[in-house]
């Protein structure tokens, strides 16, 4: 009975202390490629925000997390921010008309030096496709949605030298400002890794926020710097997304977290 009730205690504390994280999904590409676990059939996707729309979830802009974050303004009880990164196609092709018909937003994070072009940064055997180009870039814009970096080339920033790093930070928001017209206030870290070299650099060109995924993340405070992201791969269950929207959604990221930092721990001790 006394282990029951410290118990319960502990998880209605959890919920308090992680209640104003609001969940922010990861996509890549919409699309059904065998073995790819980033690529989601267009199918579940539509799934997923078939649920939202009857659950009534909005689907929240950065601009409106960031003045949730840092002025206190309130956001719709059920917020979830859809994110896409890389800019693939067909994120255009499939995933907007998709957004349009269930009136959902989402941001996309294109890489500026890959923008209509085949995805030959991802060099490890991943099937052959195309980003969507600068006039989708636009129209993606008209229709409501928004776009904001993933630095020039996609590297891994922590393995930058510091020129090297700065221009992909700084250059990739000048870039997209003079191509779109519109300010670069948002980063997305290139495979979610980033330390405080990195942040350091982004502060300096005048970001606001960035989004990460779960390696370096705090789960104890809010970073702007280091907002963390949950992964919708290509197996996903729709009980288990559920799940991620839910009040829960930060369990998700610190499974993960302590994942890798064990995996990490794990290679030191039988090094």
């Amino acid at each position: 009975m006394f282990v029951g009730v410290i118990f319960c205690v502990i998880l209605v504390l959890l919920y308090f202390k992680f209640k104003n994280y609001v969940p922010i999904l990861m996509y890549h590409r919409i699309a059904n490629v065998p073995g790819d676990r980033n690529s989601l059939p267009e199918e579940k996707f539509e799934e997923q925000l078939k649920f939202l729309a009857e659950n009534n979830y909005t689907t929240i802009t950065p601009d409106m997390l960031y003045e949730h974050y840092t002025k206190h303004k309130p956001l719709p009880k059920k917020s979830v921010m859809l994110t896409f990164d890389d800019g693939y196609h067909d994120n255009y092709t499939k995933a907007l008309p998709l957004l349009q018909k269930y009136n959902m937003k989402a941001v996309v994070f294109p890489i500026y030096n890959w923008i209509g072009k085949p995805n030959k940064w991802e060099n490890f055997g991943k099937k052959e496709t195309t980003t969507m180009t600068q006039e989708e870039l636009h129209s993606w814009l008209k229709a409501g949605m928004d776009i904001q970096p993933h630095t020039l080339n996609h590297p891994f920033l922590t393995e930058c030298k510091d020129e090297e790093l700065e221009k992909e930070i700084l250059n990739s928001k000048q870039g997209f400002e003079k191509l779109l017209d519109k300010p670069m206030n948002y980063l997305c870290y290139p495979y979610g890794f980033f330390d405080k070299r990195v942040i350091e650099v982004v502060k300096k060109a005048d970001y606001k926020m960035a989004f990460a995924i779960f390696d370096n993340v705090s789960l104890w405070h809010i970073n702007l710097f280091a907002l963390p992201r949950i992964p919708i791969p290509s197996h996903q269950k729709m009980w288990e997304f559920k799940l991620k929207v839910s009040s829960i959604n930060v369990i998700f990221v610190a499974m993960r977290k302590w994942e890798r930092d064990f995996k990490r721990f794990k290679r030191k001790i039988f090094k």
